[in-house]
């Protein structure tokens, strides 16, 4: 008997492992674009291995093979990330020791654990990312986990499917008070989340610190939003939304590299008079893994937590893996006047014995112009905008003297190509110039007051020393497709299928949505992952609490949550349900007393069923009746019958039971 039913228990224990195994790959679905292909590979043979267990086709792991795997899960966290401290190794290292679990599973014991195991690995989820969306992910997650847990609480599966997820939803709605009070008053530390710092291993999105042909404008078919920028009055016009990156100096005949000056060196920057033509905003910047932060051309006011490097690049203290919000002040009219000669020579810099045609027509055309910076500016401006050139996502691939292919044979490039020529057509004549990359336009929303640059503004465009002008904007692609600085990269005339849907569809429900969706988590940004140090003493200040320490912090948090779980606790209580349950357990604790009154002594740690089992063995003749009381008792105490008979039939049940 006690084989057959040691069989049966584990028979359905390795049934049970088909949703489990399903529910860890929900837990980890966001996980695994983060994850390195070792750790990849060994999920996949750890669920085939698990599913072969399922189908009986071998068996569990005895302990020297759980070891050797543990030895194997070590190996492929090494190899993968070179340690296994961290924020992804300790990710990759849970994920892969759930799996292990499955390997030993024996009793119902072992499924909570990896239940419980689930809990943490769906948190680890917002170390790469705190969108709104993955925070709804992670609810329904939460949500489902709860379910199982009460399913495997529930032995004898009297509780239905829809029962479980209200219970469920039930005991999160009551832990949110205790939630909102812990978010509001605990002490913020300055940081990334919970005081960790980020991996570095982590992939950067958007621009990067290098350009080439196409490096661009395959951010272009992206709609992923890059920032969002909050103005304090009027925005500028579309034309001067020139959000200004990286400044890239060095060139190689193929890539563009920064070059920056030294960090102790200072720009020198100098106002046009006449009318106010600064901005004040505040940017909400998506995170990129880069220091670099976006700024709208010329900044005269930022944080002290940001650096301003000579040419103009705002930079952050550390690596942006986070959204960061940061509030600058700019001024259009504002130039740049400083340049070294070391500045000079590096921005003249041309790769040797390379595009001879380019720089003949350079000298050329600069001859014409005799010989005059601002003359020559604007003839290449104009040979742009005469010429057969063309603006386009798919310009054909350039050979290694990519100017002369260009200028003199395609003609066909996006503006990653224009800006590039056009300062290589300024350094043949010994003009300073260099490359910009940032983003250009942006679009407000119509549902609100902020504005989005997408992926797809990304730009380029040039900066050419011009003497009493000093570092002068010029964009090339506006002499090619002025339709493109002037309306947007949707107005173009590019090819609109590999422009982002939310750009070029017609559909008015859809791009409704998508605004609707961008607001909802804008707002998330700002008083969810926006809520600092800053915003919570702002906060608190509104309370009539100003300049609380984080100790008298920590104080009022134990007494708010000491009320808070007090008040829970008698709404519970008192609840209908909760006093229809205290009668059942108050019947049943008269049915234990009758029971010890024939012998039967009831111990506090066992179950309704273990005791009836010893009950049955005393009392054989009341076997039936046992089996009765202890089953509506399990029901209505831990189930979900709504039968009111079946409450009635239980009491009048221990009324009426004699155990001699």
């Amino acid at each position: 008997m006690g084989t057959s039913r040691h069989s049966f228990s584990q028979d359905r224990l390795t049934a049970k492992l088909g949703p489990v195994l399903l529910g860890i790959h929900i837990v980890a679905l966001p996980l695994y674009p983060h994850m390195p292909l070792p750790v990849l590979l060994t999920v996949v043979l750890f669920s085939i291995w698990t599913l072969l267990i399922i189908l009986g086709r071998v068996v569990q792991p005895g302990r020297l093979t759980m070891v050797l795997l543990a030895c194997i899960v070590v190996a492929v966290l090494v190899l993968s990330f070179g340690t296994i401290f961290g924020q992804q190794p300790g990710s990759a290292m849970l994920l892969l020791l759930s799996f292990l679990k499955l390997f030993e599973m024996k009793s119902t014991r072992d499924i909570a654990i990896v239940i419980f195991m689930g809990f943490f690995l769906i948190a680890s989820n917002f170390f790469y990312s705190q969108s709104l969306m993955i925070a709804i992910y992670v609810f329904v997650v939460v949500v489902y986990l709860t379910s199982v847990l009460i399913v495997f609480s529930d032995r004898l599966g009297t509780t239905r499917f829809i029962v479980r997820v209200q219970h469920s939803l039930q005991m999160i709605l009551l832990a949110v008070p205790l939630m909102l009070i812990l978010f509001v008053l605990f002490p913020r530390v300055p940081g990334p989340l919970w005081g960790l710092p980020k991996d570095t291993q982590t992939a950067a999105t958007g621009l990067s610190e290098a350009m080439s042909p196409g490096s661009i404008s395959r951010l272009v078919s992206s709609g992923e939003v890059a920032f969002r920028v909050k103005f304090v009055g009027k925005p500028p016009p579309r034309s001067e939304r020139y959000w200004r990156g990286l400044v890239l100096s060095k060139y190689d005949g193929k890539t563009w590299r920064s070059d920056n000056a030294p960090s102790d060196t200072y720009p020198r920057l100098s106002r046009s008079e006449g009318a106010d033509t600064s901005y004040d905003y505040t940017v909400m910047l998506e995170p990129h893994h880069r220091r670099w932060l976006f700024a709208l051309e010329s900044i005269v006011e930022y944080g002290d937590e940001q650096n301003l490097t000579r040419e103009l690049q705002l930079l952050s203290t550390d690596p942006i893996t986070d959204v960061t919000r940061y509030s600058l002040r700019s001024d259009t009219t504002v130039r740049n006047l400083g340049l070294f000669e070391s500045e000079r020579g590096k921005n003249l810099d041309l790769p040797a014995a390379r595009n001879r045609q380019t720089v003949e027509f350079a000298r050329a055309l600069f001859g014409d112009s005799n010989q005059d910076g601002s003359t020559y500016v604007k003839k290449v401006l104009q040979h742009f905008g005469e010429q057969a050139f063309f603006y386009t996502l798919t310009p054909p691939l350039l050979g290694i003297n990519a100017m002369d292919d260009f200028l003199f044979r395609t003609r066909r490039g996006f503006c990653e190509h224009y800006a590039s020529a056009f300062v290589y057509l300024m350094r043949a004549v010994s003009i300073p110039a260099r490359v910009v990359v940032g983003y250009q336009g942006g679009a407000m929303h119509p549902f609100d007051d902020y504005m989005i640059v997408r992926q797809s503004d990304a730009h380029a465009w040039a900066e050419v020393w011009l003497e009493g002008q000093g570092w002068v904007r010029i964009d090339p692609t506006a002499a090619v497709s002025p339709t493109r600085i002037q309306n947007g990269i949707a107005s173009a005339g590019l090819e609109r299928d590999l422009l982002p849907s939310i750009l070029v569809s017609e559909n008015a429900w859809f791009q409704r949505a998508r605004l609707l969706w961008d607001s909802f988590h804008n707002n998330w940004n700002l008083w969810v992952i926006g809520f600092d140090q800053q915003r919570q003493q702002r906060l608190l200040a509104l309370l009539g609490m100003k300049d609380v320490s984080s100790s008298e912090l920590v104080i009022g948090l134990v007494l708010v949550m000491t009320c808070a779980v007090g008040l829970l606790a008698w709404w519970v209580l008192l609840s209908e349900p909760a006093r229809q349950r205290d009668v059942v357990r108050a019947y049943y604790d008269k049915f234990c007393r009758k029971l010890q009154k024939a012998g039967v002594s009831y111990h506090p740690h066992e179950c309704a069923g273990e005791l009836m089992a010893r009950a049955s063995r005393v009392l054989p003749a009341r076997e039936r009746e046992l089996a009765m009381i202890t089953a509506d008792y399990q029901c209505l105490r831990y189930g979900d019958d709504p039968d009111p008979r079946r409450r009635e039939r239980f009491i009048r049940a221990i009324r009426r039971f004699r155990p001699s």
